[in-house]
């Protein structure tokens, strides 16, 4: 079995994921730390849902799925909503920061 890059990218990216959500939910007292490590969940979130949207080929008996992959970012912007109207850490913002990556590594899984 042969590893393709974006393969081995999105493996790296989950690792990555999973450091940050461990860090996200640590309870510490510094909130630079949570805000930190939420905008890295972001990120991630956005990366690992545009690799899954644009690795499928533009035809149109794909669109479809296509759709469906960039559909992952919704979880994720209501997280920022919420975490921007709180004004401080939310657990249910990192639920959905968090739900969001799932979704897009999910979603490259499942489609490839």
């Amino acid at each position: 079995m042969v590893f393709q890059p974006l393969l081995i990218l999105e493996i790296v990216i989950v690792f990555s994921f999973i450091v940050t959500s461990v860090y996200m939910f640590k309870p510490k007292g510094n909130e630079t730390v949570h805000l930190i490590f939420f905008w890295l969940g972001v990120a991630l979130s956005c990366l690992v849902t545009f690799i899954s949207a644009t690795s499928l080929p533009a035809s149109s008996e794909f669109v479809n799925q296509i759709i469906f992959a960039w559909c992952g970012l919704l979880p994720a912007a209501i997280g920022i909503i919420i975490r921007m109207a709180t004004g401080k850490t939310n657990t249910i913002a990192n639920v959905l920061v968090m739900l969001s990556t799932v979704y897009g590594a999910a979603c490259y899984f499942i489609f490839q």
